[in-house]
């Protein structure tokens, strides 16, 4: 909906269902406004108690106050749609530049919409603005500050929400109407949480809190929050938990070792869970796993064909069936669209992972139809905001006790012959698509250290891929004219940590940087979106928020960047391992495969509730 918006006019929208005790204060709390220029649009979802009597007799004594008779309105609902659709009613018939929500039940402080006008005004890269709030129940109307869990800050609440948690007050926010009109209202995908998902949508756009108690909260009984969150206190526990984890096959790479790790957690802790996947050179690690394990030819694409994609429902059904699941987990688009479907047909929540900046296939009509959307990085949640996909991020996360408690294999420079004396460099990636560019520069880069600087410095290539064979070639051309073996390619290997253990550097983004973190080996991050560097303490937490350059980056993959970077690691090695312990504290925090796993149980936790 675009049209001419009334300017200063700030439009207040108010759901009411059965405030015949609240709306009254709710409303003279509004009037009461220092700021003039306002229309009240009062939405009531159905009553059945006195509440619209109440409102009526409440307009007839006040509309001389409004500049317009249009100014203040009761919208009556022949029947009740549930708050999301009450308030969404409300906000297409605002007229204002600005927008401000309402809940029936609670008050606004005399100065709230002034002082979040001219807070957007002042900021105007801001579209929205929240306020603190305090809380007051029946017995006693004075509002009581108290610990509310609001945050201030664009950057700051946006990391909230990417962890799946809440820290703007839906009542107080105060949005410019142009934002509305891009957006829509609220959508009823998360039940009861209906705000939250509206708030997710205004990240992009800029969200800000205003530290001061300028909405005030009344606590009761029969409030909307409380009503439904007591509803579902059902108790799951996670041995509860029979999970599908779904793969499109176990090749060797970010996405399949991620499932592996979660696997293996989920493992030591009693909880049933089952692959689904397709052959693939990962195959026998997943095997000493212990799990059931079903194969399945996924093809490569998105199956159209609804005979093709009925034949693979129904086997994914009969394994589901069979094991009893009640999650499906799925990661990449092939397999995970149909585990979508069959999540909805079942009546299973089916979860996704989305892994990076690539889901163009399922973007559109299918990824927004999981129960719930995990993001592996904080670009990709941004990525995913841009399109109206709400997710939670929850990082590649790994066992730090796995690596630091492994000895090196002392034979893998040997076998390469390597001395043992050399400065070795190890990429580990996949050899495709622009990870492939990434290669070459840094294959490129150590052939022109060791002909221009004469650096004893050997690179190990550790990946396979489309493009290896090719690769392979650069290698061979570039070993020729340096006249000596100093670029060795080893195609997939499972025992990637051995040679992480064998480098003096590791070159490389996501799991692969949080992986040499646990290896204690300095990083030098660049990845598919760009270059970001050597990664120490102080720069660490900037990287994360590009994904270590996978997902986005602070600059371009330029030669002359990762020449530099290599050169001086090369010349300070002595004191490389305190880069490494430096980041090593705060990966093994953030990236911890336990208490990551603890966030992901959560999120099934709360989808199996859901389907209560």
């Amino acid at each position: 909906m675009k049209f001419s918006r009334i300017d200063g006019l700030v439009s207040i929208v108010i759901s009411n269902y059965n405030n015949e005790n609240y709306i009254l204060e709710c409303l003279n709390s509004i009037l009461n406004q220092s700021y003039e220029n306002i229309e009240i649009i009062i939405v009531d979802d159905k009553s059945t108690d006195n509440s619209v009597s109440k409102i009526k007799n409440w307009i007839r004594k006040n509309k001389n106050s409004f500049k317009n008779d249009n100014y203040i309105k009761l919208i009556e609902l022949p029947k009740n749609v549930g708050f999301s659709g009450a308030v969404t009613y409300g906000l297409f018939l605002a007229q204002g530049e600005y927008i401000a929500m309402h809940d029936g039940d609670d008050k606004s402080h005399k100065d709230r919409i002034k002082k979040q006008v001219n807070f957007l005004n002042k900021h105007k890269e801001i579209n929205a603005v929240g306020t603190n709030y305090a809380t007051f129940n029946n017995d006693d109307p004075t509002p009581v500050s108290e610990p509310t869990g609001i945050e201030f800050g664009v950057d700051n609440i946006k990391d909230v929400y990417s962890a799946g948690l809440n820290c703007v007050c839906h009542g107080s926010l105060l949005i410019k109407g142009s934002v509305f009109d891009s957006i829509g209202g609220l959508s009823r995908k998360l039940e009861g949480a209906e705000d939250y998902e509206f708030i997710t949508k205004l990240l992009p756009f800029g969200i800000d809190n205003i530290n001061e108690e300028l909405y005030y909260y009344r606590l009761h009984e029969k409030q909307r929050s409380k009503v439904y969150y007591d509803i579902n206190k059902i108790a799951i526990d996670e041995k509860d938990l029979k999970v599908l984890m779904v793969l499109d096959s176990l090749n060797i790479g970010g996405t399949e070792t991620h499932v592996y790790s979660l696997i293996k957690e989920f493992l030591s802790r009693g909880v049933k869970v089952c692959l689904l996947a397709d052959h693939g050179p990962y195959s026998s690690e997943f095997l000493k796993l212990g799990c059931t394990i079903y194969n399945m030819d996924f093809p490569l694409y998105v199956i159209k064909d609804l005979e093709t994609e009925s034949r693979y429902k129904n086997k994914i059904k009969q394994i589901i069936l069979a094991e009893n699941i009640n999650i499906i987990h799925a990661h990449q688009s092939p397999s995970g669209a149909l585990c979508i479907d069959i999540g909805k047909e079942l009546e299973i929540p089916c979860i996704f992972t989305v892994h990076g900046l690539y889901y163009y296939d399922i973007l559109y009509d299918r990824l927004n139809l999981s129960d719930s959307i995990i993001s592996v990085s904080q670009p990709t949640y941004d990525w995913l905001l841009e399109y109206n996909v709400q997710s939670t991020v929850i990082p590649n996360s790994i066992d730090f006790d796995d690596y630091v408690s492994k000895s090196p294999n002392l034979s893998i420079k040997e076998e390469l012959g390597i001395d043992k004396d050399a400065f070795t460099i190890v990429y580990c990636s996949r050899i495709a698509w622009s990870k492939t560019r990434v290669a070459e520069n840094l294959l490129r880069v150590c052939r022109d250290l060791v002909r221009i600087e004469n650096l004893n410095l050997h690179l190990i290539i550790v990946g396979d891929g489309p493009d290896f064979n090719q690769l392979v070639g650069i290698a061979n051309r570039t070993n020729a004219l340096l006249g000596k073996k100093c670029i060795h390619l080893v195609g997939g290997k499972t025992n990637v940590v051995d040679y992480y253990l064998n480098a003096d550097c590791i070159v490389g983004t996501g799991r692969v940087a949080i992986e040499a973190f646990a290896c204690k080996k300095p990083v030098i991050a660049s990845g598919n979106n760009g270059y970001f560097g050597i990664l120490s303490n102080d720069n660490i937490e900037s990287a994360w928020r590009v994904y270590f350059g996978d997902h986005k980056s602070i600059k371009s993959n330029n030669a002359s960047f990762l020449y530099n970077d290599i050169k001086y690691v090369y010349e300070n090695k002595d004191g490389l391992s305190q880069y490494a312990e430096s980041c090593y504290e705060w990966a093994r925090n953030f990236f911890d495969i336990k208490s990551n796993t603890d966030r992901l149980i959560r999120v099934y936790m709360n989808s199996l509730k859901n389907f209560h």
